[in-house]
């Protein structure tokens, strides 16, 4: 039987690693047949935003893997980290198909998982 694993992302996508660790693990994850669940909070939810162009500031764009990971496992973003942002399920990039989780719902698939590991 497969390990529950929960990625939880809660940083912003740029101006440090750590979201694209996060997104760089759950596809080496998945290289591995383990399928993790991801789930984005507090400044994590940017990271889903449409339009973004981070190679305009010379950064590289995460957009790709995020969407092979939102084809492959899912993603799901709490409504409350979005709302504290002034962020609507319309700024958000609907090729990846995020589901809105209300709090109790984050926490319950917390609960869910084996394992829960935070970036």
């Amino acid at each position: 039987m497969p390990r529950k694993i929960l990625l939880v992302i809660k940083s912003p996508p740029y101006g440090s690693l750590m979201a694209a660790e996060g997104f760089r693990i759950a596809t080496a994850m998945i290289a591995m047949d383990v399928l993790p669940q991801l789930l984005l909070i507090d400044d994590g939810v940017h990271c889903l935003l449409k339009n973004q162009r981070p190679e305009a500031a010379g950064l590289d764009s995460h957009h790709e893997r995020l969407k092979a990971l939102a084809d492959l496992v899912g993603l799901y973003a709490v409504r409350d980290s979005m709302a504290k942002r002034n962020l609507k399920i319309v700024d958000l990039d609907e090729s990846l198909n995020v589901k809105l989780l209300s709090t109790d719902e984050a926490t319950k698939l917390i609960m869910e998982n084996e394992a829960v590991v935070a970036f």
